[in-house]
């Protein structure tokens, strides 16, 4: 089953209201979702990971920024965002599918790579139908949104294992090219992995 993509959009926008009580059996076969696959702990270690990651490719001035705050407030342990404002999101991708966000391919962790990260990437990896992989990070501001598309299988590959860090998130997806297509929402809650094949 081909799936597209609806939106990814934030709860205070969506409400609760619309979301329907999706449980794993009104799910579509090849949609598997994992709710809790990262505790508390994990989802700090590779979201903080992965904003690292990001911010390493902001200019030399916001990083500047970025640290001169940090010093400023000291390290919060409640949450691992900066204010948005010391980010640089990009208004529109080059598809127009995503606004408000920040993107980076990753072929290797470097210096992110710590003893407890390499254990949440090998249950990660356990998760994987095969070795072929892309990682992509993607961080959108909280007005950002990832809008209705098909996923171009010739470039991102047949599966994408994505995982939900920071707010809690609700996928809209329906079936592509069907007359009647079944659509379904998803609460991807932090920490949350779902598998689309």
């Amino acid at each position: 089953m081909q799936m597209r993509l609806c939106s990814l959009a934030p709860l205070k926008r969506v409400g609760f209201r619309f979301l329907s009580t999706t449980g794993k059996d009104d799910l579509p076969r090849g949609f598997t979702l994992f709710p809790n696959f990262l505790d508390t702990h994990e989802q700090r270690i590779l979201l903080s990971a992965a904003l690292d990651q990001l911010n390493s490719l902001e200019s030399k001035r916001v990083r500047k920024l970025q640290k001169q705050y940090r010093l400023l407030h000291g390290p919060s342990e409640a949450d691992v965002f900066l204010p948005e404002r010391l980010y640089t999101f990009q208004k529109g991708h080059y598809d127009n599918v995503i606004r408000d966000y920040r993107e980076m391919h990753l072929s290797s962790w470097g210096e992110s790579q710590t003893l407890e990260l390499s254990r949440i990437l090998n249950r990660l990896h356990t998760l994987y139908p095969s070795k072929n992989t892309q990682t992509h990070i993607l961080h959108l501001a909280s007005e950002g949104e990832i809008l209705p598309h098909i996923d171009n299988t010739s470039s991102s590959g047949t599966w994408i294992l994505a995982i939900s860090l920071g707010g809690a998130r609700v996928l809209h997806m329906e079936e592509a090219n069907a007359p009647t297509p079944k659509k379904f929402d998803v609460l991807l809650t932090s920490g949350s992995v779902y598998l689309q094949r």
